[in-house]
């Protein structure tokens, strides 16, 4: 089956007017947080909850097709993006492209282990890279590979865990705010990875992940649901990928198991999950679903 074109923008601009929000949101954190009630200062972190949630969406495609491809825009917006999430970039987009090489299966970094519950599974994924992180640090040290990138790992450290000590140095309740609302978000978006897999099987190429047709959860979330096109086309548009479902079912490509209306985000869906994964995980795929161009679309 053709691929769908991986031509994109030079400017996203739909990407860049959501993360454009954290712009927002962040400075007005920083600045107005002393003089706020802690009921203000409660409804600014659901909103900067909020805010990091959608800024996810962004940098899961940024990591794949820049949102802004000039060499120095783009280097900023990979440092925010990350901030905004609480993650080192680079550090992030090598386990993210880890998880497509293997597709939740064995030899991927977050998959679930043996008899491991959806709640144990999302507490462990966010609390190790703050708590232990050592193990993971040493596996995308080793897939950085060139100098280049691991100066980018480095500095996308500093980016992130330095803005966070200096927080807590100058006020320390401000700082363990900031932490707390990074921990929501990831457990949040650990979630997410969940969903999109649940009951997928990386050995078979039309069960690699679940699709959402939710006309909300794509609407706002570019196309997020659309995953089982793009495990099998990492390197597809957001915009693409309806469009690539679509081929996809026609050519029976997705198991209508693994296809639902309902959002990940729906309460509904989450209960569904939750009660009925698995605790076997995928069994070992027996070929690669990884795209030659996937490994070097990190930015």
């Amino acid at each position: 089956m053709t691929p769908p074109s991986s031509a994109s923008p030079s400017l996203d601009w739909p990407s860049l007017a959501v993360h454009a929000l954290w712009w927002g949101w962040f400075p007005a954190f920083l600045v107005t947080w002393e003089a706020l009630p802690w009921g203000g200062r409660l409804g600014l972190l659901v909103l900067g909850w909020a805010v990091l949630f959608w800024n996810y969406a962004v940098l899961h495609n940024h990591m794949h097709l820049p949102i802004a491809k000039p060499a120095l825009l783009r280097a900023v917006v990979s440092r925010t993006l990350g901030l905004a999430c609480g993650f080192p970039f680079r550090g992030y987009s090598l386990h993210h492209f880890n998880h497509h090489r293997f597709n939740d299966g064995p030899g991927d970094w977050g998959q679930r282990r043996p008899g491991e519950s959806v709640p144990r599974y999302l507490v462990r994924s966010t609390l190790t890279p703050w708590v232990w992180p050592f193990g993971m640090l040493s596996q995308v040290w080793r897939a950085a590979k060139t100098r280049r990138r691991r100066l980018e790992l480095l500095l996308d450290f500093a980016v992130v865990d330095g803005t966070l000590l200096a927080l807590l140095c100058w006020r320390p309740a401000q700082g363990l705010a900031l932490l707390g609302l990074w921990l929501a978000g990831q457990v949040s978006i650990h979630w997410l990875n969940l969903a999109a897999h649940f009951d997928t099987d990386a050995r078979q190429r039309d069960a690699l992940a679940t699709t959402s047709t939710s006309p909300f959860y794509n609407f706002f979330f570019f196309n997020a649901g659309y995953h089982q096109a793009h495990h099998l086309w990492p390197q597809a548009p957001w915009r693409e990928l309806s469009a690539a479902t679509q081929k996809l079912a026609e050519a029976g490509r997705i198991r209508p198991a693994l296809q639902t209306s309902q959002a990940p985000i729906n309460p509904r869906w989450v209960t569904h999950v939750v009660r009925s994964y698995g605790a076997a995980p995928c069994a070992r795929q027996t070929e690669s679903t990884i795209t030659s161009g996937t490994p070097s679309a990190g930015t």
